[in-house]
C-alpha cells in the first residue's frame, strides 16, 4: 500500500515512498505524505495538516491566526482560534490533537501513536493487516471503535492528549457567534460567512479548478446557490450510477442552464470497471465504509472527470443533514430507543454494537447543549466516521481533492440557529437558496422515482429488504421496526432527505 495523502505521528521515521519527516517535542516524529498539505511552526510546536481556510472576514488565514498565538497557547485559545476555520485538517498544538469540525481528516490512535491511516497504524503496532467488512444496514464502522480492539478513532467532540494517551472533551459548537435579530438576518449572516469561506478557498488554491457535485436534492443546490452568490468560478458535475433518482438525472441541467454554469455528466461505463481499483479503495479505507464512492472510483468516473482539468477541488455537500434529525424515532431525550438497535440491526452482540454503546456512554458523560442526540449522532457518526472514510478514498486521486464547504464549527453552529420546524423539512435551505440565487426558486427538487424502477421492481426491493430484516431480527422485532417506520412521526423527515453528494 502507498498510504498516499496520509500522516502518522510516531516514535520513528517511516521509510515509505513520498513520505517526509519532522521531529517534534517529546521524541515524536511527524511523518506525512507529500500530497498532504502541511504547515509547521517549529518555535510554537504547532503543525497544521490538510486543507484549512477562514470563513470570517474579520480574521486572518489559519496560518496568520496561528502566528498570533503566544508561545504556550491554552486550550480555550486554540479552540476559539480554530472554530471559524473550514476544511479537512488536523491541528497538532500543545501536545494535543484537534480534528476539524466533523473529523473529515481521520485520526486513529493506539499504543504506537496516531495516524490518519488505520492500517498503517496497525502495522506499526505489529498487528496483522485486516480489512473491515461492513454490515448491510450500518455500512460504516461506528466510532470510537475500529475493527482492531487496540485502535480507536477520534470523534469530532474529542481532542487527543499525546502525553496521557487520553481523549478530552472538545465542544462541537463555536463559542464566538454573532446574534441575529430575525431569521432574515440569520440567513444573510450565515450566507455571508459561507461565501467568505468559498472566496478564501478559491484564493488559497487559485490553480485548482472548483468542481461542484450537483444532484436534484436540497443540499447540493444550497451549495450551488451560495457558490453563485460568492462569485467563485466553478463547473458543476454529476456522476451517474445504477440507482439514480430521475430528478438527479434531469434537474442539474435545468439548474445549470438557468444559472449559466457548465455541467459535466460522467456516465458509468460497465466495461471500465476495475476490481483492482475497488480493492485498492477498500484497502486504503480499511473497509471502514462501503458506499457508492468506491464504485465511482472503481469505474474510473472521477478519473475521467479530472482529465480536462488537471488539478481540481471537488466541492461536496454531504453534511447539511446534520441539522435535520435524519434518524427519526431512533432517539429520545434519554438516548437511543429500541428502534435504533433494530433499525441498525444491532440487537445481537457485535463490534458495531460495542462501538455504539461506547459512543453513547461518551455522549452521556460529555453532553452538548443545543443539539438533539439524533443530530449529534449524525454529526459524529454519519459525518465523523462514514463520511470521513469516504473522503479518505479521494486521497487515491493524484490530481483531485475533496472539500466540504460547510465543515466549520461556526457555520454548523449557525445552521442550528434556524427554527427546528424549518430544519426538519429543509425549509431553511430553501430560503437560503432563494436569497442567494432567486433565479432557481421555481425549479422543483428531486422526488423518489429512480431510473429504471417500476412498481414491480420497487415492490420486489421492499420484499427483499423485509426478508433480510426478518432473517436478521426475527418476526417480533421486524414488526416493531416497520410499525415505527409507518407512524406519522417517522415520515416527517424521510420525505425531505437528500441523497448524500
Amino acid at each position: 500500500m502507498e498510504h498516499c495523502g496520509q500522516f502518522a505521528l510516531l516514535r520513528r521515521a517511516l521509510r515509505l515512498p513520498g513520505f517526509r519527516q519532522l521531529r517534534l517535542a517529546g521524541d515524536w516524529i511527524l511523518n506525512w505524505h507529500e500530497r498532504l498539505p502541511m504547515l509547521a511552526f517549529p518555535k510554537k510546536q504547532i503543525c497544521l495538516l490538510g486543507d484549512a481556510w477562514q470563513v470570517r472576514p474579520d480574521r486572518g488565514t489559519p496560518e496568520e491566526e496561528i502566528q498570533k498565538l503566544g508561545p504556550a497557547p491554552d486550550y480555550e485559545s486554540v479552540l476559539r482560534m480554530e472554530e471559524s476555520w473550514c476544511g479537512r485538517y488536523v491541528l497538532l498544538c500543545g501536545g494535543r490533537v484537534f480534528p476539524d469540525a466533523t473529523g473529515l481528516l481521520p485520526v486513529f490512535y493506539g499504543a504506537a501513536g496516531i495516524s490518519s491511516d488505520c492500517l498503517l497504524l496497525a502495522e506499526e503496532m505489529g498487528l496483522a493487516p485486516r480489512v473491515h467488512t461492513c454490515r448491510e444496514v450500518l455500512n460504516w464502522m461506528p466510532g470510537p471503535c475500529t475493527h482492531y480492539p487496540e485502535i480507536s478513532r477520534l470523534l469530532p467532540s474529542q481532542a487527543y492528549d499525546l502525553h496521557s494517551g487520553a481523549c478530552v472533551s472538545k465542544p462541537l459548537f463555536a463559542r464566538d457567534v454573532p446574534e441575529y435579530g430575525d431569521e432574515d438576518a440569520l440567513i444573510e449572516g450565515f450566507s455571508a460567512f459561507f461565501c467568505t469561506g468559498l472566496q478564501n478557498l478559491h484564493a488559497a488554491y487559485p490553480r485548482q479548478k472548483l468542481l461542484l457535485a450537483l444532484t436534484g436534492g436540497y443540499d447540493s443546490r444550497t451549495l450551488f446557490a451560495l457558490a453563485i452568490r460568492a462569485g467563485v468560478p466553478f463547473d458543476a458535475f454529476t456522476l451517474e450510477h445504477n440507482h439514480m433518482l430521475i430528478g438527479d438525472l434531469e434537474l442539474p441541467k435545468q439548474l445549470c442552464d438557468r444559472a449559466g454554469v457548465r455541467l459535466i455528466s460522467i456516465e458509468r461505463d460497465r466495461d471500465a470497471y476495475s476490481p483492482a481499483r475497488e480493492r485498492a479503495y477498500t484497502e486504503h479505507t480499511a473497509g471502514l465504509v462501503r458506499d457508492e464512492d468506491r464504485l465511482f472510483y472503481a469505474y474510473g468516473q472521477y478519473q475521467r472527470l479530472l482529465e480536462p482539468y488537471g488539478e481540481a477541488l471537488f466541492l461536496r455537500s454531504s453534511i447539511w443533514e446534520t441539522a435535520v434529525e435524519f434518524f427519526p424515532r431512533m432517539f429520545d431525550r434519554d438516548g437511543p430507543t429500541e428502534a435504533f438497535y433494530t433499525g441498525m440491526e444491532l440487537t445481537a452482540p457485535c463490534p458495531e454494537r460495542e462501538a455504539a454503546d461506547r459512543y453513547f456512554a461518551w455522549c452521556a458523560a460529555h453532553p452538548e447543549d443545543g443539539i438533539a442526540l439524533c443530530d449529534r449522532f449524525y454529526w459524529e457518526q454519519r459525518a465523523g466516521c462514514w463520511l470521513s472514510s469516504i473522503e479518505q478514498g479521494f486521497d487515491l486521486l493524484e490530481h483531485g481533492r475533496t472539500v466540504q464547504p460547510l465543515n466549520s464549527r461556526l457555520l454548523l453552529t449557525l445552521l442550528f440557529r434556524f427554527p427546528r420546524e424549518e430544519r426538519l423539512t429543509k425549509r431553511h435551505q430553501v430560503r437560503i437558496i432563494e436569497a442567494a440565487c432567486p433565479a432557481l426558486a421555481d425549479i422543483p427538487f428531486a422526488g423518489k422515482r429512480r431510473r429504471g424502477e417500476t412498481a414491480l421492481t420497487r415492490a420486489a426491493g421492499k420484499l427483499k429488504k423485509a426478508a433480510h430484516r426478518l432473517q436478521m431480527l426475527g418476526l417480533r422485532k421486524t414488526v416493531r421496526l416497520y410499525a415505527a417506520k409507518l407512524s406519522p412521526a417517522a415520515g416527517k423527515t424521510e420525505k425531505q432527505t437528500d441523497t448524500p453528494t
